[in-house]
């Protein structure tokens, strides 16, 4: 099977742009941060549209958008984001395989 490279590009493009946005909205201490994760997390539940994925695999990739973007903001405000970065950078990984292993056509 080949990777359809543009919408592997765009679907993981248009996660980690959500994703940045969400880390930067909850950022501080009077953060909104209910409205932000139900966003975030309709939007990279229908980033797999046109591929065979299913609901788990959709809530899967939702959930773990909102925990990186959760890890992003603690990142962001840490005195010592060290953890925080590779954290985000391990979950940014996983995501970048999984939904590429979807682009599949």
């Amino acid at each position: 099977m080949s990777i359809s490279a543009p919408g592997a590009l765009v679907r993981n493009s248009l996660a980690l742009a959500a994703e940045f946005a969400a880390a930067l909205l909850m950022r501080g201490s009077q953060s909104h941060w209910l409205p932000v994760l139900l966003a975030l997390v309709a939007l990279v539940s229908g980033l797999p549209h046109g591929t065979e994925a299913g609901f788990v695999h959709r809530i899967v990739l939702a959930l773990g958008a909102v925990a990186i973007a959760l890890s992003a903001a603690q990142a962001l405000d840490a005195a010592d984001p060290l953890l925080w970065q590779l954290l985000t950078g391990a979950l940014v990984l996983t995501q970048t395989v999984s939904l590429t292993r979807l682009s599949r056509t």
